[in-house]
C-alpha cells in the first residue's frame, strides 16, 4: 500500500490511528496531523458479503434485516455513551472465553440494561390480547 499522504509511492508503513489513512513516514504523519481527518466509522453489522455466520445460519442467527434495526435505536445508542459499556463490549469481543466473559458481563447493571434492549429490538415481545 502506498502512502496517501506524500506524491511519492513510497510503501506506507503506518496509519493514522484517527482515519486509519496510510503514510510511509514521520514526515508525513506530521503534514497529515495539520489536516482536519476524522474518524472512520465501521459498521459493526455483518453484511452478507462479509459474513460466514450467515452462510450457515442456525435457528438461533438473528436476521441481517433486525440486526440492522439496532443501528437506529435510539436507547441502544444512548447506552453507548457510557465509556465502561463500550470497554465491557470491547473486553468481551477480545476475550479468548468468551462464555466466562458473557457470565462476567452479565454481573454488571448496565451491560444487562444494554443486553434487555438488544433484545427488544431483535425480540420484540408479543402483545398480549
Amino acid at each position: 500500500m502506498n502512502c496517501k499522504v506524500c506524491t511519492q509511492n513510497n510503501t506506507a508503513k503506518y496509519k493514522c490511528p484517527t482515519c486509519r489513512i496510510p503514510y510511509c513516514s514521520l514526515t508525513c504523519w506530521k503534514q497529515h496531523k495539520g489536516t482536519n481527518c476524522s474518524p472512520v466509522v465501521e459498521s459493526v453489522i455483518p453484511t452478507s458479503e462479509t459474513s460466514n455466520l450467515y452462510n450457515f445460519p442456525t435457528e438461533e442467527t438473528v436476521p441481517l434485516e433486525k440486526l440492522k434495526l439496532l443501528e437506529h435505536n435510539q436507547e441502544l445508542k444512548n447506552l453507548l455513551c457510557n465509556r465502561h459499556l463500550r470497554d465491557l463490549l470491547i473486553a468481551l469481543d477480545k476475550s479468548p472465553n468468551p462464555m466466562a466473559a458473557m457470565q462476567q458481563a452479565m454481573l454488571e447493571p448496565i451491560f444487562v440494561e444494554f443486553a434487555d434492549e438488544c433484545l427488544k429490538v431483535v425480540e420484540p415481545a408479543e402483545e398480549s390480547q
